[in-house]
């Protein structure tokens, strides 16, 4: 280890890291941005922004991919401890992952997206049609955690009455949650069952996959399965969390609540600025596989590295007022969807379903109140911050339609891929 590292008895699992973690980082920030902690076989953390940043855009010598060592255990990828099971480009390097990610790019395009926003909004409709009238519901169970999952599962022609066990699996493995590992096994099994079955709409992006060739060749069913639940992890808890905490912040705040519902063309505004001050991922992990030096500090091959997201989304020396909501914030480089070659592929399309969740919200119910006594935040934050409970009240209302479905029934286009 570096002398220039800073050494703590830090654990990223830990509730002790999610309760003091801002604290931790900044002091780090101002004293020695490298820190070092012996949890997990060992690892760096990286918490200014411009180390941060130059790590993720750094490929070549910091690796996301997997790998297994010298006893055969699966090692590598972008958590510490290594994940159960690989999640698709998200953990491959080039070249493995770069076909595999133009497969996929052109249905999270931004014009792909935009050109269906009248689909995301009827999601969002039949989302808030489920709560209007009582008046109270809970924000994460109810309306932050149907919308994204819904979402994918609708892109990927997916059955949508799945979405919430999906979904819910998924969570749970996100949190490390004991047994989580069994309720993946089940979701793995599911959907070979439902390709096996056809179970799957013909348009959708499963279909495209099954379709698709690379140098020739059909993707194997493992791997498609592999993809499909990386769409799932990637299009489902970091997004819940921003949701929910755009609607927490707006709540505690009244004046910038009422500054969106007077002009609507700031939400983007503050999604960006949300996403910033409440990153929903923590930290990806990287190994480095050549040496480098970041901030001073001399890594080795071997070596396991944090980039601490969080952290560099709150650098003063990157963000003036860097723990201040500024809808005016004249710039706003945040890496909350990373960076270089493994930036977020579905970035736009968590963009557009906030903002269009959001407007929903609040036009129909503006006055929305969260029991701030009753939230209940995540006890651990290894990977994603977010919420396991957040009640709310509002003004109850109508729904927009006579009677609601048990699922979804969509009408406007479905999603299709960018020429």
């Amino acid at each position: 280890m570096d002398d220039k590292t800073a050494h703590r008895d830090l654990d990223h699992h830990s509730a002790e890291f999610a309760r003091d973690h801002r604290e931790i980082y900044r002091d780090a920030r101002a004293r020695c941005p490298v820190l070092h902690s012996d949890a997990h076989g060992g690892f760096h953390v990286l918490t200014r922004f411009a180390d941060v940043r130059a790590a993720l855009r750094n490929s070549a010598a910091l690796s996301a991919g997997r790998f297994r060592d010298e006893e055969g255990n699966l090692q590598g990828g972008v958590a510490i401890p290594p994940n159960g099971m690989r999640i698709g480009i998200i953990e491959m390097d080039p070249p493995e992952g770069t076909a595999l990610r133009a497969l996929l790019r052109p249905w999270f395009s931004r014009s792909a997206v935009e050109a269906r926003t009248d689909r995301i909004a009827e999601l969002a409709r039949w989302v808030i049609d489920g709560v209007i009238a009582h008046g109270r519901c809970d924000a994460v169970t109810d309306i932050a955690m149907p919308m994204p999952l819904l979402l994918v599962m609708d892109i990927l022609g997916l059955p949508l009455d799945r979405a919430l066990n999906y979904g819910s699996a998924v969570l749970e493995a996100v949190a490390k949650k004991p047994g989580s590992l069994k309720g993946m096994h089940w979701l793995v099994a599911d959907l070979n069952d439902t390709i096996e079955r056809g179970g799957y709409h013909g348009a959708g992006l499963v279909a495209a996959l099954l379709r698709a060739e690379i140098d020739g060749e059909r993707l194997p069913r493992d791997l498609v399965v592999e993809l499909v639940m990386m769409l799932l992890f990637g299009g489902g808890d970091t997004t819940i969390s921003a949701i929910c905490s755009l609607m927490l912040h707006l709540s505690r705040n009244p004046a910038d609540r009422a500054g969106l519902i007077e002009d609507e063309s700031l939400l983007p505004r503050a999604i960006e600025e949300i996403l910033r001050l409440h990153s929903p991922s923590t930290g990806v992990a990287r190994t480095v596989v050549e040496p480098v030096e970041i901030a001073g500090v001399a890594f080795s091959p071997g070596d396991r590295v944090i980039c601490a997201v969080n952290s560099a989304n709150l650098d003063e020396a990157t963000f003036k007022d860097a723990d201040r909501f500024d809808l005016n914030r004249p710039s706003n480089p945040h890496l909350s969807f990373g960076s270089g070659l493994h930036a977020c592929l579905g970035q736009n399309l968590a963009r557009a379903d906030i903002r269009v969740l959001m407007t929903e919200i609040l036009r129909r119910m503006p006055d929305f109140e969260i029991d701030l006594d009753a939230v209940e935040p995540y006890g651990s934050i290894p990977m994603v911050y977010g919420f396991n409970a957040m009640p709310m009240r509002f003004s109850s209302g109508k729904p927009s339609a006579p009677t609601r479905p048990a699922e979804p029934v969509l009408t406007t286009p479905r999603f299709v891929p960018a020429d």
